[in-house]
Order: C-alpha cells, then structure tokens, then sequence
C-alpha cells in the first residue's frame, strides 16, 4: 500500500488521473454535487499545492538570480510586483480586457506546464503546442460553452467590485455571452484538432503510448468541463493537476531546493517547495482578507472568488518567471 502511494505522487499522471477521475465521476454521476463542491479545491488550493507553488516564486527568483541577502532579493522581485501592480491596473479599469486576456494567459500557461511534464516538448513544435493549446482549450472552452453564465459570474463579480470607482463609466466593458459562448464553441473544436495534431505527431516520433494516454487525459479534462459545474472543473484541475506539477517540478530542481535537500526522497522535496512557499504566503494573506470581504465576506465561495482574483493579478508574472525554470534535473525516485 505505501509502495502505490508513493508511485501515485511521484508519477507525472498518476496523481492528476486519480484526481481528474474524480471530478470525471462526480460529474457524470451527479452534477449537483460539484454545485455544493465547486469552490472547495479553491479553498483547499491556499494550502496545498495551489497558493504554494506560486508563492515559491519569492525563492525561484532569488535563487535563478543568484541574489543573496533581503534587500537583494526584494530588488530582484521588484519587476515581479510591478507586473502585479499593472494586471491589477488593468482589471480596475477594463475588467472584460482583463479577463479575456486572463483566459488566453491560463490557456497557454496550464498546456505548458502539462506538455513539460508529460514530455511534449521533446517531440517537437506540434507536439509541444498541439497539447499546450488542446489542452487549454478543451478545459476553459469547454465550461464556458457548456455553462456560459455560471463559468462568467465569478468574473463579472471581480469586474463589478474592482471597477465600482468608475462609478459605471461607459468603459467598464464587459463580453456579451452568447458571442463568448459561440468563441468558446469554435475553442472546442479547435482544442479538438490540436489535441490529435498533438497525439499524431508523438505517434511520429516513436512514442504511441505517450500520445494514447494524452488523448485519454485530453477526454477526462473535456467530460469534466462540460458537465460538472464550471467553478469545480477549473478548481479540480488547478489544484490536482497543475498545481500539483508545477509543484513536482519545482521538487526536481537542484537549485530550487539546493542543498542539502538534492538528496532527500521525493516526498521531502515536495514538503519543501511548500516550506519556501511560506515567505510570500504569509504576504498574501493580508491581500487575501479584504479581496474576500469585498467579494461577500469570509465563505467557501467568497474565497474561491478572491482566489481568482488573485491569480487574475500574479499569473502574469508567474508564467514569465516559470518560462526560466531550467530543466528539471533530480529524479522523483531518489
């Protein structure tokens, strides 16, 4: 039994298969329950895995820099802050801009970092972003043309409470729905196409079990975003499986988790990336207080809602400073 456990959290698909077949089954089995459910993985997500493998940034960018010392540091994490600073800019004046760039950011940012860990890009330019942008599409595409008003309201909440200063100006723009839905359904069919470009080109290169197990990724991803509530989709597959690789990722990094803990077993890298997390976590709880009492008060839902938010803000500089991740270089096994 600890044998299987082990082999669950240090694979690359494992761990996100036992979750999004989770979510698959609660879905096709009863919908309301991911209604009740839906924003609990964003409330579980500010301590395991979700919040932490964004707030290690304060230490990845130390550490790729090679600063030294807290005035160093903070010096090197000032472009960090103001991209934050800009992204917020950006969601208080045009909060419909703002949220459809978020959409295109999320797309480009969850596909890569699951074509990194599944090993799409070392099977070239179609392999690599076929899945990328598949796998983005089939997950945001497919909620919001499947539930075009419950997968909005948790943005239009945001632009509404974050826009109030303009007092309904006339530049407070937000999207129509059924012209976001109908992008959202051409997003679909292209999710589709790119996702078995993606599959046939690993087929190419000598790897037909890789791109079998892609496609059925690709379809657990795809069933669970059109029929399980939006919120719970999103929610399941950033904590289960983005989250969570990004966060295997940082653990297989040498100069992420230096030494002494190179040495240490998978598990214990894992538990450190969530221990240099701390840092910034202990930052952003201040921030995340008054987001939630703007957005209805401390609940389950008003968390979700201030998590995204949140994420709305720091993506941005989140990806930037991830595209400078090095290869990953400790095995999970040792």
């Amino acid at each position: 039994m600890a044998k299987a456990g082990r082999i669950i959290f240090v694979g690359a698909r494992a761990w996100p298969w036992c979750v999004l077949g989770f979510g698959v089954l609660a879905a096709c089995f009863d919908p309301a329950f991911t209604t009740d459910l839906a924003p609990w993985p964003f409330v579980v997500a500010l301590l395991v895995f979700g919040m932490a493998h964004g707030c290690a940034d304060w230490v990845v960018s130390a550490r790729l820099s090679g600063r030294v010392g807290l005035w160093s540091r903070i010096s090197g994490f000032a472009g960090y802050l103001c991209q934050m600073l800009a992204c917020l800019a950006l969601m208080a004046i045009l909060p419909g801009v703002a949220t459809l760039l978020f959409f295109a950011l999320t797309i480009i940012h969850f596909g890569m970092a699951d074509a990194t860990a599944v090993g799409a890009d070392n099977d070239g330019f179609v392999a690599r972003w076929g899945l990328v942008l598949g796998r983005g599409l089939l997950l945001l595409s497919t909620a919001i043309a499947a539930h075009p008003v419950v997968a909005w309201a948790p943005f239009e909440q945001i632009g509404i409470a974050l826009s109030a200063w303009q007092d309904g100006a006339p530049s407070v723009w937000m999207p129509a729905l059924e012209p976001m839905r109908q992008c959202a359904l051409i997003g679909v069919g292209a999710g589709v196409a790119l996702a078995l470009a993606s599959a046939f080109a690993r087929t190419r290169r000598g790897n037909p079990r890789a791109a079998i197990a892609d496609l059925i990724e690709h379809a657990m991803v795809a069933t669970m975003a059109a029929l399980a509530d939006p919120l719970f989709a999103v929610g399941i597959f950033f904590l289960g499986v983005h989250a969570f690789r990004h966060t295997r990722r940082l653990a297989c990094t040498s100069v992420v988790i230096s030494v002494p803990f190179t040495r240490s077993g998978f598990m214990v890298r894992l538990a450190r990336v969530h221990v240099i997390s701390l840092p910034l976590l202990w930052a952003t709880i201040p921030c995340m207080i008054p987001l939630c009492l703007l957005f209805g008060g401390l609940s389950a839902h008003s968390l979700a809602v201030a998590s995204i938010a949140f994420y709305m803000i720091t993506t941005l500089p989140h990806h930037l400073l991830g595209l400078r991740l090095p290869n990953a270089d400790l095995s999970p096994a040792a």
